[in-house]
């Protein structure tokens, strides 16, 4: 994914291309926060296993964000994690020196690292799918938006294929994204006959109602 193209946005009239750039706009700042935020996570998930360079170096190639949002949210990303920065990792202090092990031991050692590199890949592609989560979260609420914007021009199918064509999403992440904002926009705007079996629904009394406490008592029989 790059960033934000309005190549296509021409066709439509002047005062909706302006609020199209708008919604743009604050899509671009959206997904910059919601990279920045998930990057600080994936960090402070990975604290134990990298350091603060490496985790946010593993960050980068297990998301994929986008190159035009590369340096704004590592540096976004270096301010969230100051505390943490400046507090030490215990990855710098690394012990010098050589040591001499046994054959078994050299066995073992390499068994250990090699289940803790196999640990650490699935704890960045456990925080790599969080990440991927939110990213698409936001997609979506944004596709709606533009979907709100366009809604006098184009079909709402259109308009979401219009946000997904504007930030060249993936073939994959595109019909993820897409599908998403089709549900929800079908939930948000149900048809009219939808709305009103809805609202039937919602006004209907339990076919089983509770006698009220005058109505019960004891028959005594004399």
């Amino acid at each position: 994914m790059t960033g934000p193209t309005l190549m296509g946005s021409r066709r439509f009239p002047a005062s909706t291309r302006m609020r199209l750039q708008l919604v743009f706009a604050r899509a671009s700042e959206a997904l910059a926060e919601t990279y920045q935020s998930q990057a600080a996570e994936f960090v402070r998930r990975l604290k134990s296993r990298l350091s603060v360079d490496e985790a946010l170096q593993r960050y980068f190639h297990e998301v994929g964000v986008p190159a035009a949002f590369e340096e704004t949210v590592r540096a976004r990303a270096l301010i969230a994690l100051a505390g943490l920065i400046e507090s030490g990792s215990q990855h710098e202090s690394r012990a010098s020196g050589w040591t001499v092990l046994r054959p078994d031991q050299m066995l073992d050692a390499l068994r250990k690292r090699v289940q803790h590199i196999e640990e650490t890949n699935l704890e960045c592609r456990l925080a790599g799918s969080m990440s991927d989560e939110a990213v698409a979260t936001t997609h979506v609420r944004m596709a709606l938006e533009t979907a709100e914007v366009l809604a006098d021009d184009v079909t709402p199918d259109e308009a979401i294929m219009h946000y997904v064509r504007t930030f060249n999403l993936s073939s994959i992440d595109a019909q993820v994204i897409f599908r998403s904002a089709m549900a929800q926009w079908a939930e948000l705007h149900p048809l009219p006959g939808e709305a009103r079996a809805t609202l039937a629904q919602a006004h209907v009394k339990p076919s089983l109602e509770l006698r009220s406490r005058t109505e019960f008592g004891l028959r005594v029989i004399v």
